[in-house]
């Protein structure tokens, strides 16, 4: 029971400040002129205010609440690695079985955070978790809180801030001093590189906790093949020269032997994946007379940082006689057989934009265009919507092409509205299927011309009016080709009642006829978030549901993809090993890196007491290393005890919470008294004044 002495004044705070000024005035007044009786005068208005006060006594009825030992048992994955969970958890039960000797003290045990691996993974988070946890937490009552880790803990705050609520902190070390181990550190590697050209990757070997270093073997891997092993000095940065054999992921590895005092082995392999990329692609655009399409085909391909355009436009055919001199001329002559001769090889994709002066070229350039594309080139025609003649199609040439226009003279030219639609295919297909998203938010603009051809091979993504094919892609030999039956997609740049997506698909064109590998229909990709691994494959049919992994231990296990809205199909897994997972299609592969090659947990391993310390040292905690002080004793001390814990014991503060169960109040005089005394006390003052003896 607490028993209080408290005020409810009767009046509201102006009557009491107006009764202050009058007694003040009154006995003032009494002093200056001398008057008898003023003490009685004084007495009695203190009297008044008193009673107008209205004193009461509260009695409270309360119950005491215990006070609580947050622990917080770190169970990342560093805390695996010599066994220091289960010293984890020989600390967590000596302090619970002390804290049950102490009376009015119960534990709280939180563990962060097993559960958070396959989420995040890279670290350990101890304050997060607190932060995250705070509200589940009764605060008046915590008398402290215990983090039993390693001390490698990676988000420490450089002041308490909110979480001093949760003070003092102490920390409990499950490691050992002087603790061993190797690491191999990735100190620089470039994410890309170019095909057939020199990379450099930095490479460090680091000892913890032996004094004299010494010569360690470093095996070098290229693509799963051993290239060489060399001798490292432990703590030098070395540096590497690699070749970029292949576009795509180049996977690079450096592992040193395992060493029988090691803490662990998950840091002695450091994986680094390079992508293969080629050099600045070039690109030969020759047009016929200029017309509006013309400049959209520009204006992408030199908005483009990687592509190196070379463009040449045909002002006048070969039989157009001009009396102007030579050097009086500001345009060259178009280079035939220095393009389609000499350096047509020096070129990945050559654009013929409704070119129609084919007497330029002899037979033999067209012959040099269809080697050029059986061996690995590029070509794209996009044709006009005049009545062009079939000379490209009776070339060599137009034997690669996998459309033929129905005339057997001329092209004909349909000349009636359309707007441009996917096939089936077009729908799945990488340089179409992005496009079906905004044709669902907006139709396309119209086109007004095309001309008309079969599709005799290939895949045809898009037709135009009355489904005749408009864009119709294929592969020759090594190399592709497409053919686009109409130039009217500069309209789609043009308004919104004719917009399109002209960029994006002009763009996906140009990058699929150079094989850029995110635009393949067999394309696979794989990402890790910590330790779960989501991998991704475009949706070309059924038979594609299935990949297959192989881990870092060489298992292999089928993976089932599952149809995503987007025209992909994804799954995802939550993996135990660290190093390098392998992902195949039968196609194609995917690499990712999970684990100690590129998370924090695995940076340093040895137990450290240096990060925790300034916030335990801050708020008076102790800092103690179980594996020298097995015994720790429980002590309650003050809450403004200036020291809370020592090297072998842990202080819990008391807070003295309480529940209030019920509350009774009484008045100091019950009102009838009051008015009695307030009436003796006016008679009293009366009589004084009165003189009556």
């Amino acid at each position: 029971m607490m028993t209080s002495f408290q005020w409810y004044p009767f009046l509201a705070d102006f009557y009491y400040i107006a009764l202050a000024v009058l007694a003040v005035l009154t006995i003032a007044l009494a002093f200056w002129k001398k008057m008898p009786d003023t003490a009685w005068r004084g007495a009695f208005l203190l009297l008044l205010v008193f009673l107008l006060l209205n004193p009461v006594f509260m009695e409270e009825e309360r119950s005491a609440l215990p006070d609580k030992l947050v622990i917080v048992v770190d169970e990342s994955a560093s805390q695996r690695i010599g066994g220091r969970d289960r010293v984890a958890e020989q600390v967590v039960e000596s302090l619970k079985l002390k804290a049950e000797k102490i009376p009015g003290l119960e534990t709280i045990v939180m563990r962060a955070s097993a559960a958070g691996r396959a989420g995040k993974g890279e670290g350990t988070y101890l304050f997060s978790y607190l932060r995250d946890n705070m509200m589940g937490l009764p605060l008046s009552q915590i008398a402290g809180t215990v983090l039993v880790t390693d001390g490698q803990v990676h988000d420490v705050p450089a002041d308490a801030g909110a979480l001093a609520r949760l003070a003092p902190f102490h920390a409990v070390l499950t490691g050992k001093k002087d603790e061993f181990d190797r690491k191999v550190t990735i100190v620089s590697a470039p994410k890309y590189g170019v095909l057939d050209e020199d990379i450099r990757i930095s490479v460090r070997v680091d000892e913890f906790g032996r004094a004299d270093r010494g010569m360690i073997s470093l095996g070098i891997y290229q693509d799963g093949k051993l290239q060489e092993t060399v001798p490292v000095l432990a703590g030098e940065t070395r540096d590497f020269g690699f070749k970029v054999k292949h576009p795509g992921q180049n996977i690079f590895e450096f592992k040193i032997p395992e060493d029988k005092d090691e803490l662990t082995v998950n840091n002695n392999n450091a994986p680094v994946i390079v992508n293969g990329i080629r050099d600045r692609l070039r690109v030969l655009l020759v047009s016929d007379a200029p017309h509006m399409g013309e400049r959209a085909w520009r204006n992408l391909l030199k908005s483009d940082p990687a592509i190196d355009l070379v463009h040449f436009t045909i002002l006048r055919p070969p039989t157009a006689v001009d009396p102007t001199p030579p050097h009086e001329m500001s345009l060259i002559a178009f280079p035939v057989e220095e393009l389609f001769n000499r350096r047509l090889r020096d070129f990945d994709l050559i654009i013929f934009d409704r070119y129609q002066q084919y007497g330029l070229l002899l037979p033999h350039y067209f012959s040099n265009i269809a080697s050029f594309i059986q061996d690995g080139g590029a070509f794209l025609m996009a044709m006009g919507t005049d009545e062009n003649d079939m000379t490209l199609f009776r070339s060599p040439l137009g034997k690669l092409l996998p459309t033929q226009p129905r005339g057997q003279t001329q092209a004909n030219v349909i000349k009636k509205a359309f707007s441009p639609s996917l096939t089936e295919a077009g729908t799945k297909h990488p340089v179409t299927a992005d496009l079906l998203k905004q044709q669902k938010k907006a139709p396309w603009g119209e086109w007004f011309t095309s001309v008309d051809v079969d599709k005799e091979r290939g895949t045809m993504l898009m037709t135009a009016a009355d489904n005749h094919p408009l864009l119709v892609l294929d592969e020759v030999g090594e190399g592709r080709v497409a053919v686009l039956s109409s130039d009217n997609i500069w309209l789609w740049a043009k308004g919104q009642k004719t917009a399109g997506p002209y960029n994006e698909l002009l763009r996906n064109l140009a990058h699929w006829l150079m094989k850029e590998p995110e635009l393949e229909e067999d394309y696979i990709k794989a990402e890790a978030s910590g330790y779960t691994i989501t991998v991704s494959q475009r949706d070309i049919g059924p038979e594609a549901k299935i990949v297959q992994m192989t881990t870092p231990a060489g298992e292999t296990s089928d993976v089932a993809l599952t149809t995503e809205a987007d025209g992909w199909m994804t799954a995802t897994r939550t993996v135990e090993q660290n190093g390098i997972y392998r992902f195949s299609n039968s196609k194609r592969e995917a690499f990712v890196v999970v684990g100690a090659a590129q998370n924090e947990e695995f940076t340093d391993v040895h137990t450290t007491e240096d990060k925790l310390l300034p916030l335990v040292a801050q708020t008076g905690g102790s800092m103690i290393w179980f594996a020298e002080t097995p015994d720790i004793d429980l002590r309650m001390v003050s809450r403004n005890a200036s020291r809370s814990g020592g090297k072998d014991w842990i202080g819990v503060s008391r807070n003295d919470a309480y529940t209030v169960d019920s509350v009774s109040s009484a008045a100091l005089l019950p009102n009838w008294l009051f008015l009695l005394i307030l009436l003796a006390g006016m008679i009293g003052v009366w009589w004084r004044e009165s003189g009556i003896k």
